[in-house]
């Protein structure tokens, strides 16, 4: 990076302008040009800041301020390469050289804004500063945060080129010069700001504030009354009006308007017997003014004596009998005294007078509903109002909050067919149907608004709610057959349900189940599964209403699906069990037929295969060990045997068969000991207990 140049003289100090009465200001000042020409750049900054607070005019040290920024920046650029506190610094220095001045102090500091702006811009470029607008307003919001206001006001300058950003940026600048004292300053960022977002009322209360404090007492005074007409008697507006009308009346004892706004300041704060009293002095002061004795009128409408409000407003309707005010608050009080037709005929007059006046109108309305019927408030707004749609649709909201569905269904229907091109009608006619549980019509209505607006979001999501209240509505139903044992209803009530679910296919399986019609419930067991892939329940299910069948092929099928869904499924896990007991029941009573049939090969194929999915099926190896004997391979069959034995002792016709192996294999002793444990176990006295028992005698020599 290039040396940035430094500029601690770059401004030159013009006459002195340091004020004696400015109590404190010297001693800053002083100060600040001690610590400047000692190089000691933020003891200056400091001192400077606090002369500028004390007399935010003082051009000397506006630019001792400056000259202390640029020379702090110029040493945290050049010697300590800290080119992040550099660029705050001179973000701080175009603040005092570009906003915080005048007009004419700007242009005399036109090479100096040039040179600054390029080192600024020199020490962004080696940070590869993002330039973005919402990035540097990030940026002015954290530079505020750490207390360093006059970079960040600088920044937020710079976040202009987003027409998002321009109001919080002139109103962030604002709040930054009324902090640094700066308050003409202020008011015009603030003015800036309220040009942009005129309905901002904080904002334009920020800005209120700021015309009272300087002085502009009828500018300040235009913002509180905008303030007042939006927001209900905000008590700082009002003691700000009261304040400014008093200092008015001061001037103008006299002034028979300062009086009466006076008046209304009052009746606004609730303060009503002072309020009569500044009427009562303007109306002595300006006996032709009319306003004064309807505010007379309201300020006795507010305390409830409508009597005395009338007669107030009658004083005016003598002089002026189409004073719409005059005529509409003694409607009101009329209303409130229960003359409607007095009140009625007034609000009609007012209507013929000022044919926008929405007061009137809605008021009006009100009444004419309280006396009629639906059907018959539909036809009088159609035939009285100029917008009887926006009418009809607020009465139809009203009578939907109030539970009236049936009515606000008619209302909402009319609507429709003065402005069909309203998608919130639809959809609040759609709610209202579902509430009454008429969700088919719910979504008929919304599914014509759907081919009207076809991207409106709203509509979308009320589609979604109200198919799952139909939803929800109809598995009720459903649930509550069920729960009665009702099994039939309880299915044909799932099967109204559209689109299927798994749930709802559950719930007619479950149904056909307590029928007892186990296919049917098959099928709709895998329907289930169909939506549910990876449910390993289902599965089991499934598998356990085919062993149910005895049918173990697919009862086997589906507990191995479950148990491959869910390694941890206990309830498959054991169901497989049985499963595969049964098939290998059913396969050895096959290979037993296939041996008494003398077919030895296909016999021992099919006890092999049941083998291999369990090892100690005792019988398997039993007759394994048989099939051996048959091809005369009797070491085999005794190690069948023997594991057989061991696996279940029960069988005790074994220990005979491995004796006669053992005899065939001429091992005489080894035939002896099983033979003799076969006669002790035996109970049966038949022909095997007697040929062991033969043997045993014959073989007598080799038991020792």
């Amino acid at each position: 990076m290039n040396k940035i140049l430094c500029f601690t003289c770059a401004l030159i100090l013009g006459a002195s302008t340091i004020t004696p009465a400015f109590a404190g200001f010297k001693e800053h000042y002083d100060l600040g040009q001690q610590y400047l020409s000692n190089y000691q750049y933020s003891g200056a900054i400091t001192e400077f800041k606090s002369a500028l607070r004390i007399n935010y005019l003082d051009n000397s040290a506006r630019i001792g301020l400056i000259n202390s920024y640029l020379a702090r920046g110029t040493y945290y650029a050049n010697t300590d390469k800290n080119y992040q506190k550099a660029a705050d610094d001179y973000r701080a220095a175009l603040f005092y050289l570009i906003y915080y001045p005048n007009a004419n102090q700007v242009k005399n500091s036109s090479q100096a804004i040039v040179q600054v702006t390029s080192n600024l811009n020199q020490c962004l470029n080696t940070l590869n500063f993002d330039t973005s607008a919402a990035h540097r307003y990030a940026i002015a919001k954290q530079l505020r945060a750490e207390g360093n206001f006059a970079a960040a006001a600088y920044e937020f300058n710079q976040t202009l080129s987003d027409k998002n950003l321009i109001k919080d940026s002139f109103q962030q600048t604002g709040d930054i010069m009324k902090l640094l004292g700066n308050d003409p300053k202020a008011a015009e960022y603030y003015r800036k700001a309220v040009a942009v977002a005129p309905t901002d009322i904080p904002l334009r209360l920020s800005y209120a504030k700021m015309l009272d404090k300087l002085g502009s007492e009828d500018a300040a005074v235009e913002e509180y009354n905008y303030i007042l007409s939006k927001t209900t008697d905000n008590k700082d507006v009002l003691y700000s009006l009261e304040r400014i009308y008093k200092r008015k009346l001061q001037e103008a004892p006299n002034d028979a308007a300062v009086t009466a706004n006076l008046g209304a300041i009052m009746q606004k704060q609730g303060n009503f017997d002072e309020a009569l009293r500044y009427y009562s002095k303007a109306e002595y002061l300006d006996p032709s003014n009319t306003n004064t004795r309807i505010n007379v009128g309201t300020l006795y409408q507010q305390k409830g004596d409508y009597k005395t409000a009338i007669t107030a407003y009658d004083s005016v309707l003598i002089l002026n009998p189409d004073n719409a005010q005059a005529n509409l608050y003694k409607a009101q009080s009329l209303a409130a005294l229960g003359d409607k037709k007095g009140a009625l005929a007034l609000y009609k007059k007012v209507n013929t007078i000022e044919p926008d006046n929405t007061i009137a109108q809605a008021e009006m309305l009100d009444m004419v509903r309280e006396t009629m019927t639906p059907a018959q408030f539909v036809e009088y707004v159609k035939k009285n109002s100029q917008n009887p749609a926006d009418v009809l649709y607020t009465y139809a909201l009203d009578l939907h909050k109030q539970n009236k569905l049936d009515d606000s269904i008619t209302i909402y229907n009319e609507v429709i067919k003065l402005t069909p091109s309203n998608p919130e009608v639809y959809v609040n006619l759609a709610i209202a149907q579902g509430q009454k549980k008429d969700y088919d019509k719910a979504l008929n209505t919304l599914n014509l608004a759907n081919t009207k607006f076809p991207n409106n979001a709203q509509i979308s999501d009320a589609i979604k709610s109200i198919s799952s209240q139909s939803v929800d509505e109809k598995l009720e139903v459903a649930a509550n057959y069920y729960n009665n044992k009702d099994y039939q209803n309880a299915i044909n009530e799932y099967l109204k349900i559209q689109p299927p679910t798994k749930d709802t296919m559950l719930g007619v399986a479950s149904a056909y189940q307590n029928l007892d019609d186990t296919d049917k419930a098959i099928e709709y067991y895998k329907k289930a599964l169909s939506f549910a892939p990876t449910d390993s329940d289902i599965a089991y299910y499934i598998a356990a209403l085919y062993a149910e069948k005895e049918d173990w092929v697919s009862a086997k099928a589906f507990a191995q699906k479950s148990i491959a869904l869910n390694k941890t499924n206990k309830d498959a896990q054991e169901l497989l069990k049985t499963v595969n007991s049964q098939n290998n029941s059913i396969a050895l009573n096959k290979a037993i037929e296939l041996f008494d049939a003398e077919k030895y090969d296909e016999s021992l194929s099919i006890i092999n295969s049941i083998l291999a999915s369990d090892s100690k099926y005792a019988y398997a190896l039993y007759y394994r060990g048989m099939i051996y004997d048959t091809k005369k391979k009797y070491n085999e069959a005794i190690a069948d045997y023997k594991k057989a034995a061991s696996i279940d002792p029960e069988i005790t016709i074994i220990n005979y068969l491995i004796g006669v192996d053992y005899d065939m294999l001429e091992q005489y002793k080894n035939a002896v000991s099983y033979y003799k444990s076969f006669v002790a176990n035996y109970t049966e006295d038949d022909d095997y207990k007697k040929y062991a028992q033969t043997r045993i005698g014959e073989l007598k020599s080799y038991d020792k």
